[in-house]
């Protein structure tokens, strides 16, 4: 069986409400995302995302009980958009190698453009992180399966040994993968030295599934 992070159970209240596929929800998302990058996701109100499409406060909580829950979306929306990249590089042609050092490329050059694009965007996915809020256990989850059907792949076509459990070697990619998308691992090091920290980190890695 996989294993895959501890995730909150997925029927926990996100503050989400009402038709999922609502206009006013999407526009109520996208005002979101662009208020948080502009101004920061702790000084952007409620009713200033209400006044951006046009509508009150009150209306806004028909579809999410607090800003948390309205940030929680927009997370879920960036993150998402991301691993549908990600999903991309696991689909493509190539060998399981090949793919596996392009999703972790990919993994740490889409992570620094969402985090440092020189927005406020690292403080509402900061503030995902501290506080734990799910959409991140979600990315995490995500990206761990991706790891998997990659390792999956390399070990059916002949390229990686079969020896170590699938699951153990699944579970110490996806960690060593967390210092190239955490964003509390990426503030503190240039480009160059996460480049370099990347290439060591993935060259050791395929050396070790070497069969």
């Amino acid at each position: 069986m996989t294993k895959t992070p501890n995730l909150p159970d997925e029927s926990a209240d996100l503050g989400q409400r009402g038709n999922a596929d609502h206009e006013r929800r999407h526009q109520i998302i996208a005002a979101a995302e662009q208020h948080f990058r502009l101004y920061g996701f702790r000084k952007t109100s409620v009713a200033d995302l209400g006044k951006a499409i046009g509508v009150s406060s009150t209306y806004t909580y028909r579809f999410f009980e607090s800003k948390k829950a309205i940030g929680e979306a927009v997370v879920a929306s960036v993150l998402g958009r991301l691993d549908h990249e990600l999903r991309q590089v696991v689909e493509a042609p190539g060998t399981a190698t090949q793919r596996l050092r392009r999703f972790v490329e990919l993994t740490l050059s889409k992570s620094l453009d969402i985090f440092f694009d020189g927005t406020h965007m690292h403080e509402l996915v900061a503030a995902a992180v501290e506080e734990n809020w799910v959409a991140t256990y979600h990315h995490a989850a995500v990206l761990h399966d991706m790891i998997r059907e990659l390792i999956s792949a390399g070990r059916s076509s002949g390229e990686f040994e079969r020896k170590t459990p699938l699951d153990d070697v699944s579970d110490g990619v996806a960690e060593a993968l967390r210092l190239f998308y955490h964003p509390m691992s990426l503030q503190f090091r240039s480009r160059a030295e996460l480049d370099r920290a990347m290439s060591t980190v993935v060259s050791l890695i395929l050396r070790s599934m070497v069969r």
